[in-house]
């Protein structure tokens, strides 16, 4: 959106200087000074270790569904 208000801004400041231009006014450039970016420090967040699944070795089987019989 940055780019887009400045591109905006320069259209307004030229054609507001053609036009002064015009009746003689001229308008110098003004020179742009931009601040430096500031410094970003990489984040670094810890994770925890998912726990490792216990198997169960008597898990109880899924019991056989009738044909016949609908819910």
């Amino acid at each position: 959106m940055t780019t887009f208000t400045e591109i905006v801004a320069t259209v307004v400041v030229h054609s507001s200087a053609a036009a002064l231009s015009h009746f003689g006014v001229t308008l110098e450039p003004v020179p742009v000074v931009q601040p430096a970016p500031a410094h970003t420090v990489e984040r670094v967040i810890p994770r925890t270790p998912r726990p490792v699944p216990q198997r169960v070795a008597n898990s109880p089987k899924p019991q056989a569904v009738l044909a016949g019989v609908r819910a």
